[in-house]
């Protein structure tokens, strides 16, 4: 929304707030809000360096808008080099750190696109490795190298990311089967937990969703959420069954 208000409110500098929407268009199914999103930015002017837009100033002027979920802060020169650089095809090397790394190594990577969840991510490749994502936050000395590349004619970025479930993109392409129970069917059908799914009415009232997907860790966040605990059943696959089991064991020993 404040990308939207930058581009209402300043058409000449309204290329950097495009970067976001354009990016955020690629990872939708065709439908009205992609549609109304392209009608938007038709006719801001070509992408260029930018920062994801944030709320804060949309906040601050109207006081009836607030962002209620954790932020992280990316800088914005880095943002506008990597940006750059999936426009103009080039690599790009940093410093990265991962959650579990003990310290940070040196990256050459071919910046693809970027996601957004809880927090922003780069996808990228390299010259031997598909895909895989970086958290933007956790990123250091973004470096630009100017060495082009040809991107593999046979990845589509929306394609890719429309396959996901959250951020999370594993190899395996799982089906999973849930049943919601009747107490909270009606709220669960008002709700699209992914673009594959397809829906159907169970016995008893029940809901089945059934959607096939890669990666599924923020799935099972998904199924602890307060407007269906515990009423939510894993009937397909075994494995995630098995995961989501492990996950709640992990969490209990938080508390012991």
């Amino acid at each position: 929304f404040a990308a939207i208000s930058c581009i209402v409110r300043s058409p000449r500098n309204a290329s950097s707030a495009t970067v976001e929407i354009k990016r955020h268009i690629a990872t939708l199914p065709d439908g009205l809000l992609s549609q109304a999103l392209t009608k938007v930015v038709a006719g801001a002017g070509p992408l260029s360096g930018g920062l994801k837009a944030t709320l804060d100033e949309l906040i601050e002027r109207t006081a009836h808008t607030a962002t209620m979920e954790p932020t992280s802060i990316i800088s914005k020169t880095q943002m506008s080099l990597i940006e750059t650089s999936i426009e103009g095809r080039t690599e790009i090397k940093f410093k990265y750190r991962s959650q579990t790394a003990k310290k940070s190594s040196v990256r050459a990577v071919r910046p693809l696109g970027l996601l957004y969840g809880r927090f922003g991510y780069l996808c990228a490749a390299t010259a031997s490795r598909g895909a895989a994502i970086y958290r933007l936050d956790l990123l250091e000395d973004v470096q630009a190298t100017n060495t082009p590349f040809e991107p593999n004619p046979h990845f589509n970025f929306k394609s890719w990311a429309s396959e996901s479930f959250g951020i999370y993109h594993g190899d395996e392409l799982i089906k999973v089967k849930l049943r919601f129970s009747k107490a909270v069917a009606s709220r669960a059908e008002k709700i699209t937990l992914h673009p594959s799914q397809v829906v159907s009415n169970g016995r008893k009232g029940t809901l089945i969703v059934a959607l096939k997907c890669r990666g599924h860790r923020e799935l099972i966040w998904e199924l602890l959420h307060p407007d269906w605990l515990g009423q939510v059943e894993i009937e397909e696959p075994k494995a995630l069954k098995g995961e989501y089991t492990e996950y709640l064991e992990r969490a209990k020993r938080t508390v012991a």
